[in-house]
């Protein structure tokens, strides 16, 4: 593709030493979207038409038709007549997913599996958790204790209501719950090339039903000036000496859900620029790196990890020698946290999606007895927690990692955390 090509041509040029200064701090966040926005009313037309475009994702369309018209019950307010609760098939044939809703957006899910445990609703989402998320970051940012805020992907549900900051309720939510709260960009990341505090990777729910990713570019539209466009995905940026390199995992096939099937540019293509952009680093002293993308190189539970064939770890771990390289994935809803070959990899999904991973059956997935080590739930099952990560650079010392999370069923519901000690 030319603006690939044009972008490795970038990376040829020699370049002076960059200046390092002093240390920054920035909040990382994956995952941070609500579930199905479902304004609805009892008898308007075409009352099922978003969940058989949700089904059909994962089947034909006159499957998703007929499942719906069957298994999927809504209730309706007998006063108002809005939409206030939905019943409805989950991922295997003996759960049952329930939705309570409220002004349109769902505000809490759990799931009830009638085989294995018959009567218990299992919370996964609350609309109250994301919520948090966004406004401590916020908070954080506003009072400088963040310079920016880094998220790994899936910021939004999907473009099948609306495309951009204008006519998307997703993206209307981003911008005013998130976007518009940040504070311009002061001097020194005016003077990086940086004209925004938000820098996502694309996320396989960034494309769906919106291929040309309008959202993104009405979002965050100076993503533009590091080459972002609906055929070039990836993007790089240095601030204070440290690169940060974002990459694109691809859209969603429910074939393989963690499978790497980028396609601007290919795997390929990409790694060929990952080395270049990191050998450029490497040789402009830059010691520190920070790779974005959505779907996770490691991963216990979920959906799991990329596949061997095309995940990129080789890659990534050769640089471990010479720089601090740390990896930000999501797209599985839940923290995992390694270390491995010298890469510090955090699979931060819990910024405010729904957690299948803490459902039967799926906290934990078949994986080599040499796996290595999720270093935060340390082999006991993942549980319902909203999360963002608090990442302190300093030259010449290790990077300081604290995770903020909210449990909203605990008795001690607000923590912090410490990772890598």
């Amino acid at each position: 593709m030319p603006l690939v090509a044009n972008a490795q041509a970038q990376t040829t040029t020699a370049q002076a030493p960059v200046s390092i200064g002093g240390g920054f701090s920035f909040a990382a966040v994956g995952d941070t979207r609500p579930m199905m926005y479902l304004p609805l009313k009892e008898g308007q037309p075409d009352l099922s038409k978003f969940f058989v475009e949700m089904f059909g994702l994962v089947m034909p369309e006159k499957v998703a038709e007929a499942v719906v018209a069957k298994d999927v019950k809504m209730i309706f307010d007998p006063v108002t007549k809005d939409l206030i609760k939905v019943v409805m098939p989950f991922t295997s044939k003996t759960e049952v997913m329930t939705l309570t809703v409220d002004k349109g957006w769902v505000t809490e899910a759990s799931v009830e599996d009638v085989k294995l445990l018959p009567g218990v609703h299992r919370t996964m989402f609350r609309l109250q958790g994301g919520e948090w998320v966004t406004r401590e970051i916020v908070k954080d940012v506003q009072s400088g204790r963040a310079k920016f805020v880094v998220n790994s992907g899936d910021a939004v549900w999907w473009g099948n209501q609306g495309l951009t900051v204008s006519d998307s309720p997703y993206w209307k939510r981003v911008n005013e719950t998130m976007l518009k709260k940040l504070p311009a960009p002061d001097d020194e990341m005016r003077a990086a090339g940086l004209d925004g505090r938000f820098f996502m990777s694309v996320g396989n729910h960034e494309v769906w039903a919106d291929p040309k990713i309008e959202g993104v570019l009405s979002a965050v539209p100076y993503l533009k000036k590091f080459g972002v466009t609906p055929e070039n995905l990836i993007y790089k940026f240095d601030f204070k000496g440290t690169r940060f390199i974002y990459l694109w995992s691809g859209k969603y096939d429910y074939r393989s859900p963690s499978l790497w099937d980028a396609d601007r540019p290919k795997y390929a293509e990409q790694m060929t620029q990952l080395q270049k952009w990191m050998d450029e680093a490497k040789a402009n002293g830059i010691r520190k790196a920070f790779i974005v993308f959505h779907y996770p190189v490691f991963a216990r539970s979920g959906l799991g990890p990329i596949p061997a064939p095309d995940n990129p770890h080789k890659v990534i771990a050769s640089y471990a020698k010479d720089m601090e390289v740390v990896v930000l994935n999501g797209h599985v809803h839940t923290t995992e946290i390694y270390d491995v070959d010298g890469v510090k990899y955090l699979m931060l999904g819990g910024g405010g999606a729904e957690q299948d991973p803490i459902l039967p059956g799926r906290t934990s997935i078949k994986v080599p007895a040499d796996y290595p080590r999720d270093l935060y739930w340390k082999g006991q099952p993942p549980q319902e927690e909203y999360n963002y990560v608090l990442v302190d650079v300093e030259p010449g010392q290790k990077t300081k990692f604290t995770l903020n999370r909210f449990r909203p069923w605990s008795a001690e519901p607000f923590g912090t955390e410490e990772l890598f000690t």
